[in-house]
């Protein structure tokens, strides 16, 4: 830097002076912008060395806040990287725990709509059972009015039975009287052989003697005459009553047959609609004797009693003994039938509703029933003679009480119809 120097000038005009003034005030300037210059130079060289030293801490900063920040970095990578793989396995429990729940839901979707499949196919059953049902109670209505029918053709078929069985005995008595005339046949006929002998005999003494009288010969021919035709009227009318028992005995075991037929057609039907409207069984029916005791009946086996159980079970469904009773009957025997000998009144209804539903006065049966596999034993239950309503408990064995019999003068009796045990 070049040090000004200032010497003095002798005065001079007022030009001059104008002149000397501009240029010291020049001067003054420059030196005064030199001087703020070289203030300002050592400022700014101040300035820069903070500068350059802020800039060198500002570096050292960055460079210990970028290995922090590469630390912090790798700390927050590392902990990125486990929340990723906690997050990873937090999303794949759930994902597992969701595609569980989707399976449950899946699962229990197809469980709701194969519940739904199947409430409708009950439904559907249902409605075909109610239809079925229907169907039997038409049914049912049908076999009664058939049963009804086959009753009434039943009466009528035992009167007729009745009458060939009349027809049958007067047959065999008369057969039996046939016996007689066929013996006094044959004792005429032997007389007649002994006249005729006689006759000959007398012929050939008459010869041998004396002439035979015509009269006693004429009387002798008549005799002979008259027991032959009277043998052939005979025979005649004894081949006839053979024809005509003939004829009854097969007129009998045709209407035996239309009877069993008939039977069977009954015992088939009463079948089907027991196992329809009860189930394949076996087969229970308890009666209530009062709220605390009841007694538990226990049904023969259907294929041996189809039609007797089966009226029973309808006696039983269509509630005909209620009100009735029971009573000890010649100390072997309980029976139980629609009796009140209690109350006239309600005695009277029983048998109102007995007679309206054709179980009495003729029974319930359309026939009785009876097997030696079911006889009657101790604690059995069997229908009376008349093929119910009432019915009795045996109290003791009644076999041959009760059982299939010969009684003089009526020949084989069948016996009572058993269909059930106290079980």
């Amino acid at each position: 830097m070049t040090t000004a120097k200032h010497e003095a000038l002798p005065p001079q005009r007022s030009g001059t002076s104008l002149v000397v003034t501009i240029l010291l005030m020049a001067i003054s300037a420059l030196l005064s912008g030199y001087v703020t210059s070289t203030i300002l130079d050592k400022e700014y060289k101040i300035i820069f060395a903070e500068m350059q030293k802020d800039c060198h801490q500002t570096q050292n900063d960055y460079l210990t806040c970028r290995s922090h920040a590469a630390e912090e970095t790798t700390k927050w990578r590392i902990y990125a990287d486990q929340n990723i793989r906690a997050c990873q396995g937090y999303v794949e429990r759930h994902l597992g725990e969701d595609i569980l729940a989707y399976k449950l839901g899946s699962d229990g979707l197809g469980k709701a709509i194969n519940r739904t499949l199947e409430h409708e196919a009950l439904q559907f059953e249902l409605t075909q059972s109610e239809a079925k049902a229907t169907t039997l109670l038409n049914s049912n209505i049908i076999l009664n009015q058939e049963v009804e029918a086959l009753e009434k053709d039943r009466a009528i078929r035992t009167r007729q039975m009745k009458n060939f069985v009349t027809e049958l005995e007067d047959a065999e008595r008369a057969l039996e009287l046939r016996d007689l005339e066929r013996v006094e046949c044959d004792r005429y006929y032997r007389d007649l052989i002994n006249c005729e002998e006689s006759l000959d005999q007398a012929k050939q003494d008459n010869v041998n003697n004396e002439a035979p009288s015509s009269h006693t010969v004429k009387q002798l021919s008549d005799q002979v005459q008259a027991l032959q035709n009277q043998g052939k009227m005979k025979e005649a009318m004894l081949e006839e009553m053979g024809f005509t028992l003939n004829d009854a005995k097969k007129e009998i075991q045709s209407w035996k047959v239309k009877a069993e037929s008939l039977a069977e057609k009954v015992n088939f039907r009463c079948r089907r609609d027991v196992l329809k409207q009860y189930g394949p069984g076996p087969h229970y029916v308890q009666i209530a004797l009062s709220q605390e005791e009841t007694i538990l009946l226990k049904m023969a086996p259907l294929d041996l009693m189809s039609h007797t159980i089966h009226i029973f079970m309808n006696l039983i469904q269509e509630k005909m003994y209620v009100g009735g009773t029971f009573l000890l009957a010649r100390e072997h025997i309980l029976v139980a039938a629609p009796i009140d000998a209690f109350d006239p009144e309600n005695n009277q209804r029983l048998e109102e509703e007995m007679v309206d539903e054709g179980y009495f006065p003729d029974g319930a049966l359309l026939f009785h029933q009876y097997s030696p596999e079911f006889p009657h034993e101790k604690y059995t239950v069997g229908f009376s003679s008349t093929g119910g309503p009432l019915f009795y408990i045996n109290i003791q064995d009644n076999i041959e009480a009760h059982g299939p019999r010969h009684i003089d003068n009526e020949g084989d009796v069948e016996g009572d119809p058993v269909f059930a045990e106290v079980v």
